[in-house]
């Protein structure tokens, strides 16, 4: 054929049609970049979260009530009192406590030594710095919602100065001779223990006639027995504690003691001290509540002035990598034998042979293929993979002789994870769950997910794979 002939087979546009057509293909690009830009501007963004190392701490703090044997002494006659012990001392048996000023001449000799110039050598520096000390620790513990414990904080005041000031009267006693000594009556202790100076109307209380009631601290009022009182004859001038076993009474909920029913002992600190004390309880139910009753045999004497103690009961503690609950997911996965999987040494991708049956498929033979497979963990004997390779209809053609086996028929099995979201892509990431609480998850920090990974925050907003930015 000539190379006119060829010519005419070549139909030529016109300027005005060629010019037609580019702004046809040029409105059609516009349309699909605005429609883009649209879609991209009114699409929700995607909130990731940023993984972080914590803990979850299952200890059950509560308040505890001390119930010791309390033994309240009494005075025969009325007057003035003055102690020679200080508040929470061993004292042994037949030592001087306390005496009773009948005239008062010891109180108003005590007075004018104060309002005399060398009044403020009575207290010495390390005097002073033991009141502020116990200022101070009330000024950092106060809240609004615990105000009602100021009373209590006062009548601590008050009974520390007074201790201070029971030295120094003691040594004015001393100095006044037999004339002073006629008009006072010494009070000794009748059997050795630890001596205090309050009463708060628990002395008498057991573990078995507490109430509910009793943890209201708002309706605890303690009184402090000081130097300077007035008794009447038949008052409490001391208490004596001379049993070293005590019991803490704490008041928890019944889902609390449901954690602890099944131990033996429980291990607890007091007053958020470093020390920690291992020791038999029991549980009592209690209506709506249940009274943890801690036995003990020791340490009575360092908290013989307080009633309410903070319990801290230490249970288990999880360590590992923060993540929001909502970030959590559940993916069904299939179990495959690592013979029946062809491992792909050079890429290192694993595969698996099978038949797919679709319209397309005549025979057999025309639906065989290989399927490139999702491992997301592997253990001794088995590959997990994603269900997603394969269709309900699948089957799979297994070792050398080629059985064949329905899909349908493998074994499942449900994996906890989220989305990383490090690439921009929603990669599902497993994770192994130590332990849920409120609005977060504490999971294993050996896995695939480390450190500063950031991950999708809803995992319901996205599907596996998805393009996030």
């Amino acid at each position: 054929m000539s190379k006119k002939q060829k010519n005419l087979n070549v139909i030529k546009l016109s300027r005005a049609a060629r010019l037609n057509s580019a702004f046809i293909i040029f409105g059609i690009i516009l349309v699909y970049v605005v429609a883009s830009i649209i879609k991209s501007v009114s699409k929700e963004p995607i909130t990731t979260y940023k993984v972080s190392s914590s803990n979850i701490n299952n200890n059950i703090t509560c308040e505890g009530i001390a119930l010791r044997n309390e033994n309240e002494v009494t005075t025969s006659k009325s007057g003035y009192l003055i102690y020679f012990v200080r508040d929470g001392d061993k004292i042994k048996k037949n030592a001087p406590i306390c005496t009773v000023d009948e005239t008062g001449n010891v109180i108003n000799s005590i007075k004018a030594a104060g309002e005399s110039d060398n009044g403020n050598e009575l207290f010495t520096h390390a005097d002073y710095i033991s009141i502020r000390d116990s200022i101070d620790n009330y000024k950092s513990a106060y809240s609004d919602e615990k105000f009602f414990n100021i009373y209590n904080f006062k009548s601590e005041i008050e009974s520390k100065v007074m201790d201070l000031s029971s030295q120094v009267m003691m040594q004015e006693i001393q100095k006044g001779g037999a004339a002073v000594s006629s008009t006072v009556q010494t009070i000794k202790a009748t059997e050795s223990g630890v001596v205090s100076y309050y009463t708060d109307g628990y002395e008498k209380k057991t573990p078995e006639t507490l109430s509910v009631e009793d943890f209201n601290e708002a309706n605890y009022k303690k009184v402090s027995l000081k130097t300077g009182d007035i008794l009447d004859a038949g008052s409490t001038a001391y208490k004596m504690t001379a049993d070293e076993n005590w019991h803490i009474v704490c008041q928890i909920t019944n889902e609390q003691a449901k954690t602890l029913q099944d131990e033996e002992k429980v291990k607890f600190t007091i007053n958020n001290s470093p020390n920690e004390i291992r020791t038999k309880f029991t549980l009592v139910p209690k209506g709506d509540y249940t009274f943890l009753v801690i036995q003990l045999n020791k340490y009575m004497v360092d908290y013989v002035s307080e009633r309410f103690l903070r319990i801290e009961i230490i249970l288990n503690k999880f360590e590992g990598l923060k993540v929001p609950n909502t970030a959590l997911l559940e993916k069904e996965v299939f179990k495959i034998p690592k013979g029946d999987i062809i491992d792909d040494k050079e890429s290192g991708k694993k595969k698996i042979e099978l038949l797919r049956f679709d319209d397309k498929a005549s025979d057999s033979d025309a639906g065989q293929k290989t399927v490139e497979l999702i491992v997301y963990k592997s253990d001794e004997d088995y590959y997990y993979v994603d269900k997603d390779a394969f269709v309900d209809t699948d089957i799979l053609l297994l070792g050398k002789k080629k059985e064949q086996k329905p899909v349908l028929s493998l074994e499942r099995e449900k994996m906890n994870g989220v989305y990383l979201a490090n690439t921009g892509i929603a990669d599902f990431t497993e994770v192994e769950v130590i332990k849920s609480q409120d609005e977060f998850t504490i999971i294993n920090d050996d896995g695939y997910l480390k450190e500063f990974d950031n991950i999708v925050l809803d995992s319901n907003e996205v599907y596996e794979n998805q393009t996030l930015y």
